[in-house]
């Protein structure tokens, strides 16, 4: 289960990575388009892309180990995420309707840094949803300094990126 601050970190307006992997180790990366985590099953829910980043999505299969990446645009405040792929398909309308509303927002906290649509055009998508729904192992502090790679617990994100 994840921390309460940590869940509604991922939650919140950050950058979505996500990586999978193929059969020979390699890694299938992509942007996510919203997560969420269901604090009654305990489960991270990312949707991802599939026309942007097919093999990422083609890769993500029950069982198999997936990583996600959560940044804030503004300060790099970021935390990885590492676990095991429990489910995973087409998103349904529901969480179509989730990833097109965390996209519209994300084109709207980028546009305001400075970040133009078309420079988000090729790795921000809400077309063609894939779910992706997995049981957390390990969470890392990844805002970058000297608490880079710590693993998160009772850690706070709250603290200052200095």
């Amino acid at each position: 289960m994840l921390e309460s601050e940590v869940a509604q970190f991922i939650e919140g307006q950050v950058m979505i990575l996500v990586a999978t992997r193929d059969d020979t180790h390699r890694p299938m990366i992509g942007r996510g388009s919203g997560a969420r985590h269901d604090r009654g099953t305990g489960l991270v829910h990312v949707l991802v892309s599939q026309s942007q980043w097919p093999r990422a999505a083609a890769e993500a299969r029950p069982g198999r180990p997936v990583s996600t990446t959560f940044v804030q645009a503004d300060n790099y405040r970021s935390c990885q995420i590492k676990g095991i792929i429990a489910e995973c398909g087409p998103a349904d309308e529901a969480a179509t309707a989730w990833g097109q509303h965390y996209v519209r927002a994300q084109l709207a906290l980028m546009t305001s840094l400075g970040v133009t649509r078309l420079q988000l055009s090729s790795t921000l998508s809400d077309q063609d949803l894939f779910h992706i729904a997995f049981r957390p192992t390990d969470v890392f502090d990844q805002t970058p300094g000297p608490g880079a790679g710590r693993r998160l617990g009772d850690l706070s994100l709250a603290r200052d990126p200095a």
